[in-house]
This record gives structure tokens, C-alpha cells and sequence, in this order.
């Protein structure tokens, strides 16, 4: 792991090293790998700020406005294969995130997610320090809430998201404490 240890600042670079996975710092470099997964219109359905059609232009305004959160490009630790996108982004209360994640359509059901999530959830705990993540997804989105329960999550209540791409949509709300997380790093579960 080779990340500044206080920041949720795009402006820092960061690298967390997975078992079969690498997540490093998204730049602007990363923006058409990011474009062609994410237009994607299945997987933009079930994400709450991917738009349909996604283009160059979006992905590169997305890089530019991400400052006040972690994004970091998922990819294969042999190949170095653009998988998808982790992020942390600081919620409006202190020592909370919220985690968001998306991994393309031709890599999905390998593991990859969850892979990448718990990464990011030891960064978080870790050298972050957070005190709480949060997590949300389509109530429709079975494979998201099989990858947020692998995680050890806590269900904390349904409610209704707004997604660029399919606009009003029900949606399940999950956290993790810090105590948690130390509890399930102690029995090894999950990783």
C-alpha cells in the first residue's frame, strides 16, 4: 500500500496493492478506458452518477470534479487490465465515506469487486482512519449486495437514489463501523 495517509484527495497518488488486483489514482490518462467501459447502459442503470450515453467528455469531467474523493482505476495485478473504478468519497459528516465501485461488463462474476472493495475498506480503516463507510445499491442489483455482504456490511434501511441513467429508483443503504471492521479483520473473514 502506497497512498498519503490522511488524504481523500484526487491530487495525491495512490496505489493499493490486492491479491489479483491493483487500484492506483485516476488520472486523465485513464478517461477513454473509463468512457468505453462505462457507457455501458446496464451498468450505468445501476450506478447513481453514470449517465447514458457515457462519453470521453463525461469521464474527463468526472476526473476534474472528483477532488474531494478517492477514485481509483481497478485493474489486473499481472496485466495491468482496466477493470473498473473504486472510490471513496467524504460524506457531509466527519470520519464518514461513502464506498462506490463499478467493474465492466466483460469482467463481471470473477470476484473483482469484492477484491477491490475490501482493498479500499482496509485503506479506509487503515491509514485513513475512518470511523464509518457507507454503501448503496439498487435493490434490484443482486450481484452489488452479494459483494457489500462478502464485505461484512450492515443493512441499515431501504430508500429511494437518484440514478443519471434511470432516474428515481429504490435502493439499500449499508454500513460499516470501524469496530466492525477490526472485528472481521481479528477472525479473518473475507479476505
Amino acid at each position: 500500500m502506497t497512498c498519503e495517509d490522511s488524504c481523500l484527495d484526487a491530487d495525491d497518488e495512490c496505489r493499493l496493492e490486492a491479491h489479483h488486483l491493483f487500484l492506483r489514482s485516476a488520472g486523465i490518462a485513464d478517461a477513454p478506458e473509463i468512457a468505453r467501459h462505462a457507457n455501458d447502459r446496464h451498468l450505468a442503470e445501476m450506478t447513481s452518477r453514470i449517465p447514458h450515453p457515457y462519453t470521453l467528455g463525461h469521464a474527463e469531467a468526472f476526473l476534474a470534479g472528483s477532488a474531494d474523493e478517492l477514485v481509483l482505476t481497478i485493474r489486473d495485478r499481472t496485466s495491468g487490465t482496466f477493470l473498473g473504478l473504486c472510490s471513496l468519497a467524504a460524506r457531509e459528516r466527519e470520519g464518514v465515506a461513502e464506498l462506490g465501485y463499478w467493474i465492466a461488463r466483460p469482467f463481471w462474476g470473477r470476484g473483482h469487486a469484492t477484491e477491490a472493495a475490501q482493498t479500499v475498506l482496509d485503506y479506509g480503516f487503515g491509514p485513513l482512519s475512518l470511523d464509518a463507510i457507507e454503501v448503496r445499491c439498487r435493490v434490484i442489483n443482486n450481484a452489488s449486495r452479494r459483494v457489500i455482504q462478502k464485505c461484512g456490511f450492515g443493512y441499515v434501511g431501504t430508500g429511494l437514489s437518484t440514478s443519471l441513467a434511470a432516474g428515481r429508483v429504490a435502493s439499500e443503504t449499508y454500513r460499516m463501523d470501524r469496530r466492525t471492521w477490526q472485528s472481521l479483520k481479528s477472525w479473518g473473514v473475507g479476505r
